[in-house]
């Protein structure tokens, strides 16, 4: 299976055979990739700008419990929207899984948001993002991390 543009029924069920990603493996930051059939790789871009994370890049775990997102702004990298790094029972599958939340101080509609993630392996993250409202949590934004430094 490529990932990059396998469908998003194909990458819940990988998802679903990975592991948590090894204590320390989230140290540092990790180059984001789209995944998914064309329309939602075409579009992820877009709905980001719209969302408030205009070039996105990635995400960089700060501490243990704590990652950021990366984005290149007018030619400057920035880190924006904090995120609280927390043991979850998965959406995709009910396991035991690893999300970045972002809290109810966050702007909408970040608030609302949830990445799940699950190890490649030692240096590949496959996420998968969920809205926590109501229709919407019933669809899944699958992306990869890969670590970068």
């Amino acid at each position: 299976m490529n990932v990059n543009t396998a469908s998003i029924g194909q990458l819940k069920a990988l998802y679903a055979c990975l592991a948590l990603p090894e204590p320390g493996m989230c140290e540092g930051f990790f180059r984001a990739r789209f995944l998914g059939p064309a329309w939602m790789r075409a579009s992820a871009r877009p709905t980001l700008n719209l969302s408030g994370l205009p070039g996105w890049q990635g995400k960089r775990f700060t501490t243990a419990t704590s990652a950021t997102n990366v984005l290149i702004h007018k030619g400057q990298t920035e880190e924006r929207l904090t995120m609280t790094v927390t043991s979850v029972k998965s959406l995709v599958d009910g396991s035991d899984g690893l999300a970045l939340c972002y809290g109810p101080d966050a702007p909408r509609p970040w608030r609302w948001v949830r990445d799940e993630l699950r190890a490649i392996d030692a240096n590949t993250l496959l996420g998968i993002t969920f809205v926590d409202k109501p229709l919407i949590r019933l669809f899944a934004f699958p992306f990869l991390l890969e670590r970068a430094s």
